[in-house]
């Protein structure tokens, strides 16, 4: 009994797929959802070394991250909002106290 060989096609797939995961803001696998080579890897759920013998792949997602700054869309989408939401919150609260300080 010996071991099967690796579907090579299924690698590449997987980490493909895990790269547009990562660049569309959407992780499924990494803890963090950073652009990086080590969140690629954990994100496609393949050993360290499996992902490296597809350096063009690697090479790819990370010429793609750098073409959208680093930071994908969604991840500067969530954050303009996550801004705004503060602001607003901030707003209500201030509101809140001065119709507090006008009820005593």
């Amino acid at each position: 009994m010996g071991r099967r060989p690796r579907d090579h096609d299924a690698d590449r797939a997987a980490i493909c797929a895990a790269a547009d995961r990562l660049l569309a803001g959407n992780p499924l696998r990494s803890p963090s959802g950073k652009l990086t080579a080590s969140e690629l890897i954990a994100e496609s759920g393949l050993r360290r070394d499996i992902v490296y013998r597809l350096t063009d792949l690697v090479q790819d997602f990370q010429a793609r991250t750098k073409a959208q700054d680093s930071t994908p869309t969604a991840m500067r989408e969530l954050t303009k909002e996550d801004k705004q939401l503060k602001v607003e919150v901030g707003e209500v609260t201030h509101e809140l106290g001065q119709e507090r300080t006008r009820r005593r």
